[in-house]
């Protein structure tokens, strides 16, 4: 049983660009581009905190664009909130040279304040 629905987030992707979905690892999905070289994984795992984390990534030959990390937000958590993390380098982790990731809860909830809610940023 998966965290998600996969065909959700490969409709909301776009089915004409985008691939059926194919399992990856134990509890995730991969995605494959139709006509460029590009994937997007999604997978769900508990956490420390007791609580289910979504990881969604993107990756091409070049670096992934601003807009793609927006669809990819769009396609997982489409009214939530998701979060670009950037680790100190003692904990940076790279495994692809050319993706880019958000986290987020599965049901898009906030974790962190509203940075912007007094509008300041």
């Amino acid at each position: 049983m998966t965290s998600f629905d996969p065909l959700v987030i490969r409709r909301r992707l776009g089915r004409k660009e985008w691939g059926a979905p194919f399992e990856f690892g134990p509890d995730g999905w991969l995605f494959d581009h139709r006509d460029e070289v590009a994937r997007i994984i999604v997978s769900a795992a508990d956490w420390r905190d007791g609580r289910v984390w979504i990881h969604a990534s993107i990756s091409r030959p070049v670096m992934p664009t601003y807009e793609d990390l927006c669809l990819m937000h769009r396609a997982v958590w489409p009214d939530g909130w998701a979060y670009q993390v950037f680790a100190p380098p003692s904990d940076h982790v790279n495994i692809h040279d050319r993706a880019l990731h958000l986290w987020g809860r599965p049901d898009g909830s906030a974790v962190l304040p509203n940075f912007g809610m007094y509008g300041s940023i």
